[in-house]
């Protein structure tokens, strides 16, 4: 012999049916939801990849702009030595004493600014070199905040999946309470 259930408990077949089809829903949506947020995670870790590789680049890039900033230098150094040596050259051609006077104050001038020029190639070395150090902090930071929003699609995906379940059984409660009159 089966259970016997008083007629004020028991679902007639259209109410089961209601209550397993809500169930279904819920189960459904909750698993959508939590999908959703595994495809944000994985979204939100590939930007991050992309920002870690950008620091990557930015690293090499300030590398490099440091290693051509030294070779112009040098090679902006070794031209105005040539060239002096010319001046100098052509300076004993003519018989005028390269040491005193008129052709001192300019060679000493020259080659004061032979030095100034050189220094202002290695200091926008130096500045190009800062503002991709500073593309490298930000390309990182942003790589953690990707990472952190991924994390947060997921943990918040799970919380919204948990809340499409108890809504639906407070849907299956709603319809069971109608028909029990509980």
């Amino acid at each position: 012999m089966g259970l016997y259930y008083p007629q004020s408990i028991a679902l007639s077949g259209a109410a089961a049916v209601s209550a397993n089809v809500a169930l279904a829903g819920a189960l459904v949506s909750g698993m959508g939801m939590m999908q959703q947020g595994k495809f944000q995670q994985s979204q939100a870790n590939y930007q991050a990849g992309i920002a870690e590789n950008n620091a990557l680049i930015a690293g090499q890039q300030r590398d490099r702009a440091i290693l051509e900033a030294k070779a112009r230098e040098g090679d902006y150094t070794y031209e105005e030595a040539a060239r002096m040596g010319s001046r100098r050259s052509l300076l004993g051609d003519t018989g005028m004493q390269a040491t005193t006077g008129s052709p001192l104050a300019v060679s000493t001038d020259y080659a004061g600014e032979t030095k100034l020029n050189a220094l202002r190639i290695r200091n926008q070395g130096a500045v190009e070199a800062n503002r991709l150090e500073q593309e490298i902090m930000n390309q990182q930071a942003q790589a953690g905040l990707f990472q952190a929003q991924g994390q947060q699609a997921k943990t918040s995906s799970y919380y919204k999946a948990g809340g499409e379940l108890f809504a639906g059984g407070a849907g299956i409660m709603k319809a069971g309470k109608n028909k029990w009159g509980v």
